[in-house]
């Protein structure tokens, strides 16, 4: 082998190693801006879940919730306007309703009508929709995937999740572990399970009668009350009272509002 074939095998084996290396540096750049896949099926499965979730802007659904502590279903009508509006409809016709700004809590069975101007009035959504709360729990934990079944006709995917003790919503279960049934091509939650650490005195929530994104008005979320019934205005107080707990089955403190007007018999958002 004379010196310029030397010379031109140098050029050539430099040039691979200069290829070999751009090559390296390349596939790790890209992998380093793809997002990590799932590893798992359960995280398959609840990435499926949070993303169909996130092109919901309203619902309505059933609630049936058969409690630990024993007692009677609650049976509760609710719709949800995203991100901070509701109706809640209990058996009783009793009437929870928030339009993001002002809340009204109206029982007919005593024509006990109160209504409350309070900034955690805007938060109070979180603890209401629980198709959200349950999301969260699908992002927030390790998730399992426990098998497929079939609610009402609705092919659902079974997925098990074990939420950090650091919930920013409100449940009222005792549970360790939480099951739940997820429409395959809604998101929506169909059944979900709160298991404490025993395995017994497992809470129940069912989820029926389910629509979304019908677009509901503003004006849905607003309350008129009937001729006759005066509003007690509680711009001041705990943002409960005896109606509205039994109305919507939470208790939670308030912060007085300072730069809220308060609430009239003819509200407007």
């Amino acid at each position: 082998m004379n010196f310029s074939d030397i010379k031109q095998h140098k050029i050539a084996l430099s040039l691979a190693l200069v290829f070999i290396v751009f090559a390296g540096c390349l596939i790790i750049y890209i992998a380093y801006l793809q997002p990590e896949e799932p590893r798992t099926p359960g995280e398959m499965y609840s990435q499926k879940a949070i993303h169909l979730q996130e092109g919901i802007s309203d619902y309505s659904v059933t609630i049936e919730e058969q409690l630990q502590n024993g007692g009677p279903t609650i049976k509760r009508e609710i719709l949800i306007k995203r991100p901070s509006m509701y109706r809640i409809k209990e058996a009783t016709n009793c009437y929870s309703l928030s339009n993001g700004c002002v809340l009204w809590s109206y029982c007919n069975e005593s024509d006990n009508l109160r209504a409350f101007s309070d900034p955690s009035v805007r938060g109070f959504i979180a603890d209401v929709d629980y198709q959200q709360m349950f999301t969260w729990m699908l992002g927030a934990g390790p998730v399992t995937m426990a098998g497929n079944d079939t609610m009402d006709g609705t092919s659902a995917w079974i997925l098990e999740t074990t939420p950090p003790r650091e919930n920013p919503y409100h449940l009222r279960y005792d549970y360790n572990t939480v099951r739940l049934w997820v429409d395959e091509k809604t998101g929506m939650v169909l059944r979900a399970e709160m298991i404490p650490a025993n395995a017994t005195n497992t809470g129940i929530i069912r989820f029926s009668n389910i629509t979304i994104n019908q677009g509901f008005p503003d004006e849905t979320f607003m309350f008129t009350p009937p001729a006759g019934i005066a509003v007690k205005n509680q711009p001041a107080q705990g943002l409960y009272a005896e109606e509205l707990d039994k109305a919507a089955g939470y208790t939670k403190a308030a912060t007085p509002c300072k730069n809220c007007p308060l609430p009239t018999s003819t509200p407007h958002p």
